[in-house]
């Protein structure tokens, strides 16, 4: 696989046109999680035994940049917080699903960029999709 720059990952809020791009956007991270369940017992001399199903499975998205866009601010103040989200990366691959604005804050320094900060959180089902 090729290396690639940052901004060449394109994160979508609402939808996956590019009308739906957040605008902005600097940084972007992506957490991928599965809680284990542990079902250690004293049958396992002291070793932690995990069972390999997960007990929960999620994932969190941080993207954070220049305010350019008020989507974020004005789909958490009209209650619409859950939205259809994808990440799509250089080489084709995509990460799709439903998405919660967990988080969302704005700062202005009166001598620098207006920037925010937002994490997102899957809610149902995710789909990966490799290109």
């Amino acid at each position: 696989m090729a290396a690639n720059t940052g901004r060449r990952v394109k994160f979508y809020w609402g939808g996956n046109s590019p009308a739906d791009e957040i605008l902005g956007v600097r940084e972007k991270s992506v957490s991928i999680n599965g809680e284990p369940i542990d079902v250690t017992s004293d049958d396992d001399l002291g070793w932690r035994s995990l069972l390999t199903e997960p007990s929960q499975n999620e994932i969190n998205i941080s993207i954070s940049g220049v305010v350019k866009d008020r989507r974020f601010i004005t789909d958490w103040f009209s209650g619409n917080r859950t939205q259809p989200v994808s990440v799509v990366f250089p080489s084709g691959d995509r990460i799709d699903g439903t998405f919660f604005i967990g988080s969302l804050s704005e700062t202005g320094p009166y001598n620098d960029a207006h920037t925010f900060e937002a994490e997102v959180m899957s809610t149902g089902i995710i789909t990966y999709t490799a290109a």
